[in-house]
């Protein structure tokens, strides 16, 4: 069903330019593309960086003590919707023609997820490595909102896509975390691939099919906002859950076209 959606679907996918292709090109050869928002687009991230340092700023004078007891805290729905570009920026239209080419499908949009994640944390759930299950291919964009120059600050890391397919076979992996010491038993810690960058840094990812993690940071917090996409056909759709409820989605909708509104309420598009 998946092989005959994608054939069907191919002569509907969106045209892209020559930079755009090469974005495709690269997660289809190694799985994550890295730029930054600047370059990708300028307009862009002049609408969406001011509301995301705001948004930081909430998410620092909102700290609590229990926060320290887990890697990293989110973003909640009141404190997005009250800089709404954060979350629209993940509907541009060049970001879901991008996503369209590779997933090869129409766009689920699953929303952002905009993270603080904790110094010297123990590594939970995320911070484990690990492959995303909800669909054949994932697209994932990460913003960098500090400076990550090196792993002490908490980089997003993976392991190459031909490693991470033998890994798979040796350690008979179907689904779940995988901890670095069962890790540097199968695999060297040379060939694991860490993603650096000043903050504006802007990550193309597929994290279905790359073993990856969010390495916890010991120097200083990490902020990044993850934005999330898989087809409106999904293989696990239990586990597609959307960054915000139901009623606060419809109010994002009334906001953009058809299209993208389409990609935001995929499951009322599908019925």
């Amino acid at each position: 069903m998946y092989q005959r959606r994608l054939i069907n679907h191919f002569e509907s996918l969106p045209t892209l330019d020559a930079e755009d292709l090469n974005i495709v090109d690269h997660l289809h050869k190694e799985g994550v593309f890295v730029t930054s928002l600047e370059a990708f687009d300028a307009s862009l991230a002049s609408a969406f960086l001011p509301q995301a340092t705001q948004l930081k700023q909430s998410l620092i004078q909102t700290d609590k003590p229990e926060h320290y007891r887990q890697p990293y805290v989110l973003a909640t729905p009141s404190q997005v919707v009250q800089y709404p570009e954060t979350f629209l920026f993940g509907l541009n239209e060049r970001l879901l023609k991008i996503a369209e080419n590779y997933l090869g499908l129409p766009v689920a949009y699953h929303g952002m997820y905009f993270h603080r994640d904790f110094t010297n944390a123990l590594p939970k759930k995320s911070k484990l490595w690990h492959r995303d299950m909800e669909d054949y291919r994932s697209f994932k964009v990460v913003l960098y909102l500090s400076d990550i120059f090196d792993d002490a600050h908490g980089p997003i890391q993976y392991i190459p896509k031909k490693i991470t397919e033998s890994v798979v076979q040796k350690i008979k992996y179907r689904y779940g975390y995988v901890n670095d010491s069962l890790m540097s038993k199968n695999l060297s810690g040379s060939t694991w691939k860490s993603c650096l960058g000043s903050s504006g840094t802007m990550i193309f990812i597929d994290t279905a099919t790359l073993f990856h993690r969010g390495k916890v940071p010991s120097a200083t917090d990490r902020f990044a906002a993850f934005f999330d996409y898989t087809s409106r056909y999904p293989k696990r759709p239990y586990y597609c859950k959307s960054s915000l409820p139901d009623n606060t989605l419809k109010m994002m909708a009334a906001q953009v076209s058809n299209d993208q509104k389409n990609c935001l309420l995929w499951r009322q598009a599908n019925r």
